[in-house]
């Protein structure tokens, strides 16, 4: 009986949330075109024309790094101060 009382209690004290800070958007670019080239190193050894597919697969992979940072507004110029 005690025992439920002491969960009932500590339930109803529940301490009060941090509200969250805004966190700034990072760029993807790097990760995408890394896994583009991968990627495509995989895939150009498996058709035997590793150049070409891997070249392929960095470019996949930077223009989807670029598409994903366009749609989070991630600047790629500095800020004048």
């Amino acid at each position: 009986m005690t025992q439920e009382i002491d969960e009932v209690a500590r339930t109803a004290r529940k301490k009060p949330r941090k509200t969250s800070r805004r966190v700034k958007p990072v760029s993807v670019m790097a990760l995408c075109a890394t896994a583009g080239l991968f990627l495509g190193f995989g895939l150009g050894a498996l058709m035997d024309s590793v150049l070409p597919i891997t070249a392929l697969g960095l470019l996949a992979g930077v223009a989807t790094g670029y598409y994903f940072d366009r749609k989070n507004n991630i600047p790629y110029t500095r800020r004048k101060s």
